[in-house]
């Protein structure tokens, strides 16, 4: 006999109705072997949201309050105890990490609930010996202090993996501006997708989410457009649950830059979708910036010369020199005019992306070359 394939529970959800969202993520768990499998009583588990930045619920940036308040119940209900937390883009400070609960609609989903709010600012080291390309992890505290954790990612585009879900989620477990420290350590594509994936094996979750009942679309992970998938993802394994959100939204596994390093490493497994079924859900026109990158493609692209790369562009639209982008540049590449408006130097710029993910005025595009246009 074969080994059994890992589950995959697909719900298809078209809504934020707090009762339709709470019967789809009960059916995740359910159809996952149940949650008094995943959590037990008396258990602390950390649910690791999505809060990329201070951004209203109906921008599809962040995890929907719907799916967080959802989340909270069942491991209330397993008789555990849920702690939200996330280190959202820029500094891990108490103000600024107050203003994105406000703003994310994650502090009312603590009220109504009784859930903690993480407010522990300190940082851990894990080593890790199995690491790829990480054996030294600098991770949020809370770690410490909780016995689970459950990723809850975003379904949306993103400029350096092409899709972001439950594993590039965990990034945000590396605390504030070490996530600049890292993206200028780990500038190479596939090395930065092994060292999200190195995360990922660190922490284990128990369990991974994907709110896709609105996702998005463009120049995502933040200054693209919200659009409706309608779906629920859950699966013990990170990896697959993401498999599932990319064939979504069209894409092929190698074609999101974490899913071709974990066939690499053989960390997704053979998986079986349970629940609703996928091929009426699949979305083929999802709008997705150069939909045929490759991991390999894109270090063919940073082999050319600096003026045929993508590249940030500042359009100052919208611009009210707020210097974040300034402050996220892992390369130091982006200084403010005298005009008090950004410039990138291409010269040093490592294609993270960082500026455009951080923004909050959603003022940068990636201006790329035509044949690169094409692709897209």
């Amino acid at each position: 006999m074969g080994e059994e394939k890992t589950v995959v529970a697909l719900r298809r959800c078209m809504t934020y109705d707090e009762p339709t969202v709470q019967e789809a993520v009960d059916d995740l768990f359910a159809l996952c072997g149940g949650i008094e499998n995943i959590v037990k009583p008396g258990q602390r588990v950390l649910v690791k949201l999505n809060l990329l930045m201070k951004r209203t619920p109906d921008r599809a940036t962040t995890t929907h309050p719907a799916v967080a308040r959802a989340i909270v119940r069942a491991i209330q209900n397993a008789g555990a105890t849920a702690i939200l937390a996330d280190s959202p883009g820029g500094p891990f400070t108490r103000g600024m990490l107050a203003g994105v609960y406000e703003a994310c609609g994650i502090r009312a989903v603590a009220e109504e609930t009784g859930c903690v709010l993480n407010d522990n600012f300190s940082t851990t080291t894990r080593f890790f010996e199995e690491g790829y390309a990480a054996r030294h992890l600098d991770l949020l505290g809370v770690l410490d202090h909780v016995d689970a954790v459950i990723t809850v990612g975003k379904l949306k585009t993103h400029g350096l993996t092409t899709m972001t879900g439950c594993v590039k989620n965990l990034y945000g477990l590396v605390p504030g501006t070490t996530k600049v420290e890292y993206h200028a350590r780990y500038q190479d594509v596939t090395l930065f997708s092994n060292m999200l994936l190195d995360i990922c094996e660190c922490v284990r979750p128990c369990f991974a989410i994907l709110d896709a009942v609105e996702g998005m679309e463009g120049e995502g992970p933040s200054g693209g457009r919200p659009r409706t998938i309608g779906a629920l993802i859950g699966s013990r394994n990170a990896h697959a649950a993401d498999a599932v959100g990319a064939a979504l939204i069209g894409l092929a596994l190698e074609q999101v830059t974490t899913l071709e390093a974990a066939m690499k490493r053989r960390l997704l497994p053979e998986y079986e979708i349970a629940g609703d079924a996928i091929g009426s859900m699949i979305l083929a026109d999802f709008d997705i910036p150069m939909k045929h990158k490759r991991a390999s493609w894109v270090r063919l692209v940073n082999k050319l010369p600096q003026a045929m790369r993508p590249r940030p562009v500042f359009t100052h639209k919208l611009c009210d020199g707020c210097g974040t982008c300034v402050r996220a540049c892992p390369a130091k590449a982006i200084a403010m005019d005298d005009r008090h408006k950004p410039q990138v130097d291409v010269r040093r710029c490592i294609r993270c992306y960082c500026c455009q993910e951080l923004c909050p005025k959603t003022d940068v595009e990636v201006r790329r070359n035509p044949v690169f246009a094409w692709l897209k």
